[in-house]
C-alpha cells in the first residue's frame, strides 16, 4: 500500500509541474475536469446533467427555459464550493471542523429553499439514495463534533492525505447529517483534503455509483480502494492529455 500512494505523489508532482510549465494548457484542463467533476458528483445523487446545461451554468450565459432556472442554480452553487475548497485548501493550515461543514453546505444550497441554512436532520428519511445504517438524530451533534476533534489530532494529521480523505469521507457519512446533500458535501470534505495535499480533484465516476453506495455498508478500506482507483484513473487521464500537448508544443517551437 505505502508503494502504491508514493507512486499517486510522485505523479501528481509530475503533473502539477506540466501544468505549471504551460498555464493556458493547464486552465483549459481544469475547466474540463470541473465539468467532468460537476457531471460525475450530480450523477452520483441521481441527477444527470447534459454538457450544454453545465457549461451554459459555468459561463454565466442567461437562460431563456424557466425549467431549468432550478438546475442552473444548483450547478452554479456546487461550482461556487468546488471554488471554495481550493480557496480554503490553499491556506496555510487546513480546517476541518463546524463551520467548515456548514459553510460547504450553505454554499450548496445558497437561494433555494429548505437548504440555505445547515440545519441537521430531525427524522431518520424513509426514502434515500444511501441505505448504510446512519446516525439517530439526537446523535447527529456529538457524532460531528468527534469527527472534526478527531480530524484535529495529531494521530490524524499524521496519516497518509488519501487515508485522511477517505476516514473523513466514511465517518461523515456514517452520521449523513443533512437530510439532502450530505453525500455532496463528504465528497467535498474528502477533497478539501487532497486539493490541500496538492492532488487533482477526485472523480468518483457514476459507472461506479453501486460500488460507492455499498462501500458505506462495509469498513473503511472499502471506500479507500474506491477512491484510489479513481485517482489512479484521474492520474492516467491528466498524463495522457499532457503528453499529448508536450509534444505538439515542442514541435511548433523548433519551427
Amino acid at each position: 500500500m505505502r508503494t502504491r500512494y508514493v507512486d499517486i505523489d510522485d505523479r501528481h508532482q509530475d503533473i502539477a509541474e506540466r501544468m505549471r510549465g504551460d498555464s493556458a494548457a493547464a486552465e483549459d484542463f481544469l475547466r474540463k475536469w470541473d465539468l467532468s467533476w460537476l457531471y460525475h458528483e450530480n450523477a452520483m445523487e441521481g441527477v444527470v446533467y447534459t454538457e450544454i446545461e453545465l457549461s451554459t451554468a459555468m459561463a454565466n450565459q442567461p437562460v431563456a427555459d424557466a425549467a431549468f432556472l432550478r438546475a442552473l442554480v444548483e450547478i452554479r452553487n456546487h461550482k461556487t464550493a468546488l471554488d471554495l475548497i481550493r480557496s480554503e485548501a490553499a491556506q496555510k493550515k487546513l480546517r476541518i471542523n463546524l463551520t467548515t461543514i456548514k459553510k460547504l453546505y450553505e454554499t450548496l444550497g445558497a437561494g433555494i429553499d429548505g437548504r440555505s441554512e445547515a440545519e441537521y436532520r430531525k427524522e431518520m428519511p424513509l426514502h434515500r439514495a444511501y441505505y448504510h445504517e446512519i446516525a439517530q438524530p439526537a446523535r447527529i451533534a456529538p457524532l460531528l463534533a468527534k469527527l472534526c476533534d478527531q480530524a484535529e489530532s495529531a494521530d490524524f494529521r499524521s496519516l497518509h492525505p488519501i487515508q485522511r480523505a477517505t476516514r473523513i469521507h466514511h465517518g461523515f457519512m456514517q452520521i449523513f447529517p443533512f437530510t439532502e446533500n450530505s453525500g455532496r458535501v463528504a465528497r467535498l470534505l474528502s477533497n478539501l483534503v487532497l486539493v490541500g495535499a496538492g492532488y487533482l480533484p477526485v472523480i468518483v465516476h457514476a459507472t461506479d455509483r453501486q460500488r460507492y453506495y455499498d462501500s458505506f455498508r462495509l469498513p473503511e478500506g472499502s471506500l479507500r480502494d474506491l477512491t484510489m482507483e479513481a485517482i489512479e484513473n484521474g492520474l492516467a487521464h491528466a498524463e495522457k492529455v499532457f503528453a499529448g500537448i508536450q509534444p505538439a508544443r515542442s514541435r511548433k517551437a523548433a519551427r
